[in-house]
């Protein structure tokens, strides 16, 4: 089955949200962190990337009725703060954190991830300047097929 680009983020974002004790941003994903830092604390967003044809041939321009075989990066983030007086710990709690994030993108069952192939490609994470906020990113290349009709 087909899915668009905003489908695929959606389905990402939905499983995240099915999450206890984590909130979607009301932000689009490059505008993170603006939420209101009573709300902002195992908060995530779900970001869209690059979309790559997978038969990049001269030529191959896929079949309307098919779709077309693609890669899209996909970007999940979160927010997590960070105790003053221990940051350390709190810093391990916050990759904790994120982790449930990336086994829920990563688990395989009768219901996900269906006609998605998702793979985890990198994670990252940083501090902010006055060390109060950590925000980590998994991002992830999802095969899908993209309709073009």
């Amino acid at each position: 089955m087909a899915k668009t680009r905003a489908q695929v983020r959606a389905s990402f974002a939905a499983l995240c949200a099915a999450l206890p004790n984590w909130t979607q941003s009301r932000f689009a994903s490059d505008a993170f962190g603006r939420d209101p830092d009573s709300l902002l604390s195992r908060c995530f967003t779900v970001g869209l990337g690059t979309t790559t044809n997978r038969n990049p041939g001269e030529g191959f321009r896929g079949r309307p009725g098919e779709g077309l075989l693609v890669d899209t990066d996909l970007a999940v983030k979160w927010a997590y703060r960070l105790t003053p007086k221990d940051q350390l710990a709190s810093r391990d709690a916050a990759e904790t954190a994120g982790q449930e994030l990336i086994v829920a993108c990563e688990r395989y069952d009768a219901t996900w991830p269906g006609e998605l192939k998702v793979r985890l490609a990198t994670v990252a994470s940083q501090v902010d300047a006055p060390g109060e906020w950590f925000v980590g990113t998994a991002t992830f290349r999802v095969t899908h097929i993209m309709p073009i009709s």
